[in-house]
């Protein structure tokens, strides 16, 4: 449950014309927007009635106390404001419908009183020369809260080193970033708020952002901006009116999602079966592919108004945006089931299946990538904020990684120029993808667009490496220098077992991961080649390896890669496995989307900062896994292929229960708390 502080402040009870105050108008809209537990810290000797508990406090000090007493003594994220802050509702709420698991303040560049603070990749990283100003109404997250317990500061001047914070709302902020916790920055754009000083700052304040047509500005903003070419150009010019429309009928973002992922799997079925028993032949399939591509293009574009309607409602949920990013890759997995199947109905199951397979790998492995690097960012630009991180570049890598940052941020800041398109485009993004396999599924057949699309990852995955690991070594900071290991991977009770610091490997984990992906990599080709001991004995190096990283101290540049490899591992190993012991495609598959599944809700976890799953001790974890399916081909070599495919059938299904049960269990959880 959420509570909210609203802290002193002169303007607070200035007088409005409707009669109330500035401090009761903040108070009605904290409620409007979700947060009944409001607790008013007042000065001793003041002289007013609020509709909220009011408690006594000495000053900017005992203020501090207060909020600790209020923020550990409950559950839920904690909501500070200042009492004189004037908003529109639609500027509250949208702090206060964040339901993610991040921490924010607001930042605007409206007030020019307010304290001026650095904002860099939509953190604030602390005082700073501006624009952005402080907005005077923050969130500070549960989770973050947790690690502010054993940290929280007794007084202003302990909020952090070398700073002495001018009130309570400062030190907390100042703790924040004392505790290198990333800050987000909420902005509401075109509508000011300000810490109103009289009643005509407030007046004329309210006077401003009741002009704005609120309706076309939420509609304006719930697009976004920055939206890739085909988002841009095919949905988004048109989408904003299903946005309307779902708005006028009551309809919810979720049920937009559910919407979407029928759609798909509507177009996987066609591209399965489209052109099975067709006498006119392949000519025949063209119109069910058609039909099976304009079913893609809906289903994406229906993918785009979910996001849209819940920003232009503000009827957002932590379930809702964990529930949008698990679909996308679900329908995605979907489709690539659909045309492997479509494909082998006319050819060889292994080319068909395996293409799919390699597409699912590839996108997964550098999603993964990409969740970690973007968490390397974050960071760095958390750290060096705080000047932890003062080496300079060293070496010619590091200088041309600088060097290529600058050349990227000002190609992303020529919004919508065709280098900015290009760039965008060339790492092979979500609708850019579902279009070519669309189009090449019409135009040549499933096969030949799975295999287009496989080339293009494979590009994509090089050129977003390569360009990330210089960039690297001008960032000079470790993204994986953090306790939550459970945020990237679930070792389970194998990996424990491994002594920490134990190996040879224990300061090279970085390393050890490569050789294992390596290993599971040259697996794979063995398996396909024919061998069939071989491939079992590199998968089981693969994991060995791969062990060898569970218990170091991830404390290096480049271990940001780290989860990415080890998805690859994983990955590889049952791929490999499964070939060897000739377990059926379809099945191969299933367990394979299933595994990647689960680790896309840790990369949900961490973009979206929401997830339902609170553990994963009984999905036995990645070595586990592993070796099940090792030891299931092995024992299927002397037998039959019947006897790995039942295993790795059953494999699934636990892991898919224990999934959906972790689910249900955490949403029961989240509903009741």
């Amino acid at each position: 449950m959420s509570r909210a502080v609203i802290l002193p402040a002169p303007g607070g009870s200035t007088a409005l014309p409707d009669g109330g105050t500035v401090l009761d108008r903040l108070i009605a809209q904290i409620r409007e927007a979700g947060c009944d537990d409001i607790t008013v810290l007042i000065r001793p000797g003041a002289d007013f009635s609020c509709k909220a508990a009011q408690l006594e406090s000495a000053g900017p000090d005992a203020d501090l106390e207060h909020i600790g007493e209020i923020a550990f003594g409950g559950t839920g994220p904690l909501f500070l404001a200042f009492a004189d802050l004037v908003a529109s509702q639609t500027t509250v709420a949208a702090v206060l419908s964040d339901s993610s698991r991040r921490s924010g303040v607001l930042v605007g560049a409206d007030d020019p009183a307010a304290a001026p603070v650095s904002v860099e990749r939509g953190l604030v990283t602390g005082p700073g020369p501006g624009p952005a100003r402080l907005g005077g109404l923050a969130k500070v997250s549960e989770a973050h809260l947790a690690r502010l317990e054993r940290h929280w500061p007794a007084s202003r001047t302990a909020a952090r080193a070398g700073e002495t914070p001018t009130d309570a709302f400062d030190a907390v902020l100042a703790a924040l970033h004392a505790r290198a916790v990333p800050v987000g920055a909420y902005r509401t754009p075109g509508l000011v708020h300000v810490q109103a000083r009289d009643e005509e700052d407030a007046v004329k304040t309210i006077a401003e952002f009741t002009s704005v047509d609120m309706d076309a500005w939420r509609l304006k903003n719930a697009v976004k901006h920055d939206d890739d070419l085909f988002a841009t150009y095919a949905v988004s010019s048109w989408s904003p009116r299903l946005v309307k429309l779902a708005a006028r009928l009551g309809v919810g973002p979720t049920p937009i999602t559910w919407v979407s992922i029928v759609l798909a799997l509507g177009a996987a079925g066609i591209f399965a079966t489209g052109s099975a028993g067709l006498a006119g032949g392949a000519d025949a399939s063209v119109p069910w592919y058609a039909l099976a591509a304009a079913l893609m293009y809906f289903s994406f574009v229906f993918d785009c108004v979910d996001g849209q309607l819940a920003r232009y409602t503000q009827n957002f949920s932590a379930f809702g945006g964990w529930l949008d990013m698990m679909a996308d890759r679900s329908k995605e997995f979907l489709i690539y089931a659909g045309l492997a199947a479509g494909a082998a109905l006319h050819g060889s199951d292994a080319a068909a299946w395996g293409l799919a397979i390699a597409a699912m790998i590839t996108q997964t492995v550098r999603h993964t990538a990409d969740t970690w690097y973007a968490v390397l960012l974050d960071t760095a630009v958390v750290r060096q904020a705080r000047r932890r991180e003062t080496a300079p570049p060293v070496g010619r890598a590091a200088h041309l990684g600088q060097r290529l940052g600058s050349a990227s941020e000002q190609v992303m800041g020529a919004h919508r120029s065709p280098l900015y398109w290009a760039k965008r485009t060339i790492v092979a993004p979500v609708g850019e993808r579902w279009l070519l396999l669309a189009v090449a599924a019409v135009a040549f057949g499933p096969q030949i667009a799975i295999g287009a699309l496989l080339v293009w990852q494979l590009l994509a995955l090089g050129y977003t490496t390569a360009g990330r690991c210089l960039r690297t070594l001008a960032a000079r900071t470790a993204a994986l220098r953090r306790p939550d290991r459970s945020a990237h991977r679930d070792d389970g009770i194998l990996a424990r077992l491994m002594p920490p610091g134990g190996h040879r490997f224990a300061n090279l984990p970085a390393a050890a991961t490569a050789l294992a992906a390596a290993c599971a990599g040259a697996a794979v080709w063995r398996a396909a080649a024919g061998d069939v001991w071989t491939p079992l004995a590199l998968a089981a190096a693969a994991l060995l390896a791969a062990l060898t990283a569970a218990r170091s101290d991830h404390d290096g540049i480049f271990d940001w890669l780290i989860p990415a490899g080890l998805r690859a591992v994983e990955l590889g190993v049952v791929t490999a496995a499964g070939i060897v012991a000739g377990v059926a495609w379809p099945v191969l598959f299933a367990l394979l989307g299933v595994i990647a599944l689960y680790f896309y809700d840790l990369a949900a976890g961490l973009d979206k900062a929401a997830s339902p799953v609170a553990r994963r001790d009984l999905g036995l974890g990645w070595p586990a896994r592993g070796l099940v399916a090792i030891i299931a081909a092995a024992a299927a070599v002397p037998t039959a292929p019947a006897v790995a495919t039942a295993v790795f059938a059953a494999l699934a299904v636990y892991v898919a229960a224990v999934f959906i049960g972790a689910i249900v269990a955490g949403t029961v959880r989240a509903a009741r708390a």
